[in-house]
């Protein structure tokens, strides 16, 4: 796990977070021409719920903060209710990486890798 605290996540400039009616979404737009009935079906944008610890961990993925500060962060705002910590962290970070809504860099350059279960 320690490997992983000195890295920063990005988000994708292309997706944004919205809070609608008291919920946290990130739009993400729907470009392939794959998504064409998507589209049709629901508009321009694919909508992903967040909880509010979610959505402010979005937030603090702002290209400047590593993986331990982002945590410090969460434990200052949410307590013992983010435990167990980097471990959720990391979890949800690799998720919002394998649906392409975020990269990590160490330092200036972005680092390509897999999740920390080894997987791919």
């Amino acid at each position: 796990m320690e490997e992983y605290m000195n890295l920063v996540p990005v988000r994708n400039e292309k997706v944004e977070l919205r809070k609608v009616e008291g919920k946290y979404y990130l739009m993400v737009p729907m470009e392939s021409k794959l998504d064409f009935l998507a589209r049709k079906l629901h508009g321009e944008y694919r909508r992903i719920e967040l909880d509010e610890m979610g959505a402010y961990t979005w937030e603090l993925c702002d290209g400047r903060r590593t993986v331990k500060e982002i945590g410090k962060a969460l434990k200052a705002r949410f307590g013992e209710e983010v435990e167990p910590l980097y471990e959720r962290l990391m979890t949800f970070l690799f998720e919002l990486r394998k649906r392409y809504l975020i990269e990590f860099k160490n330092g200036s350059e972005l680092v390509n890798g897999g999740d920390p279960n080894g997987r791919a």
